[in-house]
């Protein structure tokens, strides 16, 4: 049979046909498998916040081991997520656990379950952050109020983080982080997840939020009004009573509002009230509808309620709406500052007075 060039061509063009497309099956299920079994990148955490390599100031250190996440991450459909974050690093005196838990949301819609949400978001007390963010953080907790566009039914949009560090030798976890235990670690971790919730959820515009250096009289470790003295400290109790702890925080200037905290421990420690003075915009509007439009008592420019275990009131402070919140508990001093029907309007005064305000009792 005469030798056929035709033929011998068709063969070859065939053969080189098949091997394509086996290569590009091939690539496409090495593809697959990358996606789905093998990130061609290392991981990202919480929405994609924090990438799973070591960085510089990230939330992450160099040795990091048995990470574990939970998350949800919030959508333009569904502005609301959460993420729990756990690992290990360290070797021997130096191991620790790290749990770092994220919450996006606007809270409850009842009063009461909404007062309850309110009550531990504002726990910890905090120092305001700088730069009239309406947030505020302690040593690894914090929160921040995204901006107005985020909001949903007419309610605040926040997100909220807390860090829980425990040390080889700790019998417990305690607040922090591995890089250390401070307002200005959880202030920079806190915009980071602030500005992906509003990226991946599409809900607001315009530059990322961004945390100034602080100064002297504003932001996390500055914001305290040293002249002021322990905003706890009320002559109208007796000695002993109300000596505070913590350092009263503060935004400078007026246009952005004010945030004052303090604590009064019990002998155990515990807390046994806290008092807060929120002038901030939009912290105040998480507190929208639950002050009501008649005062606690006879006598007070102020609307809403004071109860056994904890009062709320809002008032105008030279044109500025005010909220000022306390709360008993756990601890108890076994003095007059046990009843917040007592003790509120003993420290209401002075709280005022020191943000600029009038008398809320005539």
């Amino acid at each position: 049979m005469p030798y056929s060039t035709s033929r011998t061509t068709g063969r070859t063009t065939r053969l080189l046909t098949g091997a394509l497309a086996i290569a590009a099956l091939v690539a496409a299920l090495v593809a697959l498998w990358q996606t789905q079994f093998r990130p061609i990148a290392p991981p990202g955490y919480c929405w994609g916040t924090w990438p799973g390599e070591a960085r510089d100031g990230g939330l992450f250190q160099r040795g990091v081991r048995h990470r574990t996440a939970d998350e949800r991450a919030p959508t333009p459909g569904r502005p609301s997520g959460h993420c729990a974050l756990s690992w290990r690093g360290g070797r021997g005196p130096e191991a620790y656990q790290q749990r770092v838990t994220v919450r996006l949301g606007t809270g409850p819609r009842g009063a009461d379950q909404r007062r309850s949400w309110l009550d531990g978001l504002f726990a910890g007390g905090g120092t305001a952050l700088p730069g009239g963010l309406p947030g505020f953080v302690t040593a690894g907790s914090g929160a921040l109020v995204l901006p107005e566009s985020c909001d949903v039914g007419g309610r605040p949009s926040v997100v909220s983080l807390t860090g829980t560090f425990t040390g080889s030798t700790a019998r417990g976890g305690h607040p922090g982080f591995p890089q250390g235990s401070a307002p200005e670690i959880t202030g920079k971790l806190l915009i980071e997840i602030a500005n992906r919730a509003i990226n991946v959820s599409s809900c607001a515009s315009g530059p990322p939020l961004r945390l100034p250096h602080a100064t002297a009289g504003d932001g996390p470790g500055g914001g305290a009004d040293a002249s002021a003295g322990d905003d706890c400290a009320i002559p109208a109790l007796t000695a002993g009573e109300a000596k505070g702890t913590g350092r009263p925080a503060r935004t400078a200037g007026s246009s952005r509002g004010t945030l004052r905290t303090c604590a009064v421990p019990a002998a155990d420690g515990r807390p046994a009230i806290r008092l807060a003075a929120i002038g901030i915009p939009r912290l105040v509007a998480l507190f929208d509808g639950l002050t009501g439009d008649r005062p606690p008592a006879p006598g007070w420019r102020a609307t809403g309620r004071i109860e056994a275990t904890r009062a709320l009131v809002r008032a105008d402070c030279a044109g500025r709406p005010t909220v000022f919140a306390l709360r008993t508990g756990p601890g108890r001093t076994h003095t007059r500052l046990d009843d917040a029907r007592v003790a509120f309007p003993a420290l209401v005064d002075g709280a005022a007075e020191r943000v600029g305000c009038a008398r809320l009792r005539t």
